[in-house]
């Protein structure tokens, strides 16, 4: 199956509170991107993962050497002219370029998410990415740390001058998402 995987998922934080542990919003998970049917060259490539920021705070991604999907940023800096949306659609597309050889200490690509680019009055804007298939034939695997916060934690937002819960922002924020997903 091609695609993100999901092998495993751990809880690293909150060890001390086990009833507050269940509830955690971060999540340590592989991903892996393996050569399919989206690969054909033929066709025009579909992305394996569509365009989306991350709804945490941070996304912290370490990946191995596969080379037949690449992760890519939207350019912020260039436009096609349409003007590109939320989705990426209508977006110049740069691949995150990383080294063939991995040296001795790993290589981290940190993505801002959308709670701290609303945390900090939007000076960080949140990553929009997506993943791309290419003629590589290994596949290519990715650790990723998705950094929440405590749900019960309370979160000012600058622009709206509200104060919430993280549980709440991240329920509205993911409706968010959802609404836009339906208007498609």
């Amino acid at each position: 199956q091609e695609g993100p995987q999901h092998k495993e998922c751990l809880n690293i934080f909150d060890k001390e509170d086990e009833a507050n542990a269940a509830y955690d919003t971060s999540i340590l998970t592989l991903l892996s991107y393996k050569k399919g049917k989206r690969h054909q060259k033929n066709k025009r490539p579909q992305p394996l993962v569509a365009p989306h920021t991350d709804v945490g705070v941070i996304t912290c991604l370490l990946f191995d050497k596969g080379d037949c999907a690449v992760l890519q940023r939207a350019d912020t800096h260039a436009s096609t002219g349409t003007g590109g949306n939320e989705q990426g659609v209508d977006r110049k597309w740069i691949d995150v370029r990383l080294p063939s050889k991995v040296p001795d200490d790993p290589i981290f690509v940190i993505n801002i998410g959308d709670c701290l680019s609303e945390l900090c009055d939007f000076a960080l804007p949140s990553t929009l990415h997506r993943v791309m298939p290419t003629e590589g034939t290994t596949a290519r695997n990715c650790l990723a740390l998705f950094v929440g916060l405590n749900p019960s934690d309370e979160i000012y937002l600058p622009t709206s001058r509200e104060t919430m819960t993280y549980e709440e922002w991240r329920k509205r924020r993911i409706a968010k998402a959802a609404k836009v997903l339906k208007e498609k």
